[in-house]
């Protein structure tokens, strides 16, 4: 080789080298960096305590779950900026918890004008999400449902969203917010019955009792580093699932 293109090929490897040591050295730091999480008003918690924290506060009628608000990096540490939501456990219009209550009966159309009632989901699990087209919490979990839909598309589980809001507004929602559950529009009267807050996810069993009532899904983490992915958490949606599943199968 002509000595000439040595140095070159020489200076070349060596940036790739120390491209890769630095790339490396902030993989590394990312791994070993401290990971916490603060509420406005409260201390800083590892994950565990939050957990922890979060553990001791459910009860019959709410529970508290997590949204990440922002981050800041300080030296070493990763900071999570939190809220913490008190979630209640969604009631029906007479203030009674739904979850172990038998699900009202309902004679309805669908988005496709297919007629659809109560009696016909007998038998099998059913997920309900009730929702409307200006609830922004209602349109943050619609991704999450649709994965939730797409795991279990080969099993006997249905799929049902029942909205108050009109045919027309829902068709136009939809051009722009997927929605890949079974749409019922047009129910005033049912909704009010069921709840006053949305969104609210019914888990009804192959008897028709609904066995969970979720309000909102909580902030999902990277168990390996406890960092915050930015999506939603579905395990717990998808243990309620499997329940309701096996419920009564056999």
């Amino acid at each position: 080789m002509n000595p000439k293109y040595l140095f070159p090929i020489f200076i070349t490897l060596l940036f790739c080298s120390l491209f890769f040591q630095n790339a490396n050295g902030q993989t590394n730091k990312r791994s070993q960096q401290l990971i916490f999480y603060k509420n406005v008003r409260g201390p800083f918690w590892t994950k565990h305590q939050l957990d922890s924290f979060l553990l001791s506060k459910v009860n019959k009628r709410y529970k508290l779950i997590t949204r990440i608000t922002g981050s800041e990096q300080k030296n070493d540490s990763l900071i999570y900026h939190i809220t913490l939501i008190m979630d209640p456990a969604p009631v029906d219009e007479n203030n009674k918890p739904l979850t172990g209550q038998q699900l009202p009966a309902f004679n309805l159309t669908d988005l496709n004008g297919n007629k659809m009632n109560n009696q016909s989901l007998i038998g099998k699990p059913v997920v309900i999400n009730f929702w409307f087209t200006s609830c922004g919490p209602c349109i943050a979990e619609m991704p999450a449902l649709n994965v939730l839909k797409e795991k279990y598309k080969d099993s006997d589980v249905v799929f049902l969203s029942i909205t108050f809001d009109k045919k027309i507004m829902v068709l136009n929602f939809l051009k722009k917010h997927p929605f890949n559950f079974l749409i019922i529009p047009d129910a005033r009267q049912y909704c009010d019955h069921i709840t006053s807050l949305y969104p609210v996810t019914l888990f009804v069993d192959r008897k028709g009792i609904i066995q969970f009532a979720e309000h909102l899904i909580p902030s999902s983490y990277d168990p390996s580093s406890s960092a915050a992915t930015g999506h939603l958490d579905l395990q717990s949606f998808e243990e309620d699932i499997n329940k309701i599943m096996a419920a009564g199968k056999h």
